[in-house]
């Protein structure tokens, strides 16, 4: 992946071009910090093919799960509220202030950012249906099962009431595996 490097650690990856609202207010239940990234649909996915760590990644989707308390988006209909900006476990050799303090940062309302993690095959993992090509400019991002970025190609049923997350400005490609996107929420 294009983000090994400089404190990835095998991690999620989130870059923030232009800011929108930081906000940590919230809680997190105590499975975004032990989320794993080995479904189905992630099998053959190189966004996080290598990824050991276990919780919400940067870059994944922070979705509302009760009064007060945040924690992996789950699907296109969830209550998402935006996207997190560290790996909530932390890094090795590092405070974790998320598991700290219980709180996660996210960034949420309008902004641009890059992600390089995201969806890259449709919810039955078939290896004819990869969904790069859906990434297209104007392309509108959704939360998928897996609380990953993904257009409505990566979705088990598309239908009314998804939310959306964003639109697509920069598509990606298995060369340059990083989306930019406006935040759309």
């Amino acid at each position: 992946m294009a983000t090994q490097g400089f404190l990835t650690e095998q991690g999620g990856y989130l870059k923030i071009l232009y800011l929108g609202v930081r906000n940590s207010i919230e809680g997190l239940e105590a499975a975004a910090f032990t989320k794993t990234y080995a479904g189905t649909q992630l099998v053959n996915n190189p966004t996080v093919k290598d990824v050991k760590k276990l919780g919400c990644l940067a870059g994944s989707v922070a979705a509302v799960h009760g009064s007060g308390v945040l924690g992996a988006g789950t699907g296109p209909q969830d209550a998402v509220v935006g996207l997190y900006v560290n790996d909530l476990a932390g890094n090795a050799y590092e405070s974790s202030s998320a598991a700290a303090s219980g709180k996660g940062v996210y960034v949420m309302g309008m902004g641009t950012y890059e992600v390089g993690v995201f969806e890259t095959h449709d919810a039955t993992n078939n290896p004819a249906l990869d969904i790069w090509a859906s990434y297209a400019p104007g392309a509108k991002l959704y939360c998928s099962a897996n609380g990953l970025l993904t257009t409505a190609a990566g979705l088990a049923q598309p239908g009314a009431g998804d939310v959306v997350v964003g639109v697509l400005v920069k598509a990606p490609t298995p060369a340059d595996p990083i989306l930019r996107f406006n935040m759309r929420m």
